[in-house]
Formats: structure tokens, C-alpha cells, sequence
């Protein structure tokens, strides 16, 4: 019988490939920035070297795409993220039985550099956030948004996704949507439940409605959706007013898992804070952070044992 590569082989295009395979992991309800993320990968490659089909890639392809990005000045670890992407699309031909082997098989994977998580401290959070007046709706959402993502360490998608429905401010908690479609609780304390109630009446009355369970809990000042581009700019613009040389949003979940370590909290129940689905980047926080006794006390929210003065 015939192999399917020596029948597809001559017909089956990089972009037919490339479209089946993002409607493949579509199915299995991967989120819209992974699939985009897939597609840019894929089609960089394309554009890398001359071969004409999937089928027919060989592994000095894969090569000679390291060395492409490596002449770009990409960072290891941007190569390592589309070289996973890649090796799950070969994967992906290899169980439709469209090639006989995935070419990363004979590819070792590079090791990225490790560079230090660039984290938000305490300090930098409150100077930040010492710029934003919460009687202007705007500085409020921020403010509100910036104090959640400290107190949770939830990711910036998952906080821009949430809906009011998933918030439960009796209970001090939010259900969120995190990576590959899992759901994982994440809990706030009182300082920051006292926040959102705040915004969200401010909200209710400049939209002169009652908000429903499916309204998402952050939007723009015309009730818009507030985008990823807009909050990372937000958060930017407040540590440049500041003073302060910016870090990314992301530090915020950084600095949550740092103060949590400090305060005495487990990296088992920081993994599944997180949503980290293995111990390896957990582990990482408490190799940086776990051994500080010094600073080691009782276990409370990390907002509210900082003495933040706008929030009354």
C-alpha cells in the first residue's frame, strides 16, 4: 500500500497545510492569540527557506531557520516559542500519516537563556499607582485593574476576558479562563474587593444601567472592550509619569509570586494560583525568592498589606 506522503507529496501546499492545521487545533479550543501565534510561526518559516512543501522539509530547513532568526538578533527564547510551534505542526502531519517522521526529530532543541524575571516590587507598584486620580473613571478602571492583577497574579488576557459573572466579590473571588480553555479560581482580598465595588458603581452610573453577569468587567470609557494594547500603555504611561523606568504588565504576576514567597506562601498552591500546568516555572519563582526568611511572615493578601492611601 502506498504511504500518504507519496501520494500528497507533489500536491499538498504550505498554505492548504497551514489553514487545516490551525482549523485542527481550533477544534481542540486553543485560544485565538495561540492559534494567530501558530500562523505567524508557520508562515516566518515559509518565508525562511526554499521548500516548496511540508512533506518534503528536511531537518538542515529547521537549521538554517535557527540561524535566520539568530541573524535577526530574535531572542532564544522568541526562537524556542516558534520552534515549539513548529514541531507541533510536524507532529500534527505525522499523526495524519501525511509524513512518516517529524524532521525535529533529528533537531535538538536550543536552550534559551534565562534571563531574570523583570519584576514589579512593592515599591515600584505603589509609586505607579500613585499617579492615577480615582475620581477620573479612566484612572479608576486602571487602578482597579493594576491592584487585581497584583493581588491575583492573573495574566492580562485572563483579566481582560473576565466577565462580571465570574466575579464574586462576597467570596473574594474570580473564575478565570486561562490557557487552553482551563478555568482556575483565583481569590483577592478585602482592599481590592472594595476597589471593584467602587468602579463598578462608578460604571453603573455613567452607563446608567445595571451591568449583567455577561458584561465584561473592564471596558474603555465609551463601554468598549479595553484591549491588551491599551492597558499595556496604560500601565506604561503611569510608571513613566512616576519616574520610574517601565516593566512589563507581566511583572505584576511576577511581583504577586515573589510577595507570596515572602510572606511565607507554598509553591504548591502558587502553581495552581498561577494556572502553571507543570512545577518548572514556579519552581524558578521559589529558587529566586523562596529563601528570603527575612522577610517571611503571616500569609495575607499581597494588596493588602501595602499601605495604599487611595484606596478608601
Amino acid at each position: 500500500m502506498l504511504q500518504p506522503e507519496l501520494i500528497f507529496a507533489p500536491q499538498l501546499k504550505w498554505e492548504v497545510a497551514i489553514n487545516a492545521f490551525i482549523w485542527s487545533r481550533k477544534v481542540k479550543s486553543l485560544s485565538a492569540r495561540t492559534l494567530d501565534y501558530y500562523a505567524f510561526a508557520l508562515k516566518q518559516f515559509c518565508q525562511a527557506h526554499e521548500c516548496q512543501s511540508p512533506l518534503n522539509c528536511e531537518p538542515h530547513h529547521i537549521a538554517t531557520y535557527i540561524t535566520w532568526l539568530q541573524e535577526r538578533k530574535v531572542r532564544s527564547t522568541s526562537i524556542l516559542s516558534r520552534l515549539r510551534a513548529l514541531k507541533a505542526f510536524f507532529n500534527w502531519l505525522k499523526q495524519e500519516g501525511l509524513r512518516s517522521d517529524n524532521p525535529f526529530d533529528h533537531i535538538p532543541m536550543p536552550k534559551p537563556n534565562q534571563p531574570l524575571p523583570r519584576t514589579v516590587t512593592e515599591d515600584h507598584f505603589l509609586a505607579t499607582i500613585a499617579t492615577l486620580n480615582p475620581s477620573k473613571f479612566s484612572d479608576l478602571r486602571d487602578l482597579t485593574l493594576f491592584v487585581l492583577a497584583y493581588d491575583t497574579g492573573a495574566r492580562l488576557s485572563e483579566l481582560l476576558n473576565l466577565k462580571l459573572g465570574d466575579l464574586d466579590l462576597i467570596s473574594r473571588t474570580a473564575k478565570l479562563l486561562g490557557k487552553g480553555g482551563k478555568e482556575r479560581l483565583v481569590f483577592f482580598g478585602q482592599k481590592t474587593a472594595h476597589l471593584l465595588r467602587r468602579y463598578l458603581t462608578v460604571r453603573m452610573v455613567k452607563e446608567n444601567r445595571t451591568l449583567t453577569p455577561d458584561d465584561l468587567v473592564f471596558v474603555t470609557i465609551s463601554g468598549a472592550p479595553l484591549t491588551r494594547y491599551q492597558a499595556h500603555w496604560n500601565w506604561r504611561k503611569a510608571q513613566k509619569r512616576a519616574g520610574l523606568q517601565p516593566l512589563p504588565f507581566h511583572g505584576l504576576r511576577h511581583g504577586f509570586a515573589r510577595r507570596w514567597l515572602l510572606q511565607g506562601g507554598d509553591a504548591f498552591s502558587l502553581q495552581l494560583l498561577l494556572g502553571h500546568t507543570t512545577p518548572t516555572i514556579t519552581q524558578r519563582y521559589v529558587t529566586l525568592w523562596g529563601s528570603d526568611l527575612k522577610q517571611i511572615h503571616a500569609k495575607v493578601s499581597p494588596v493588602d498589606s501595602l499601605p495604599l492611601k487611595r484606596i478608601k
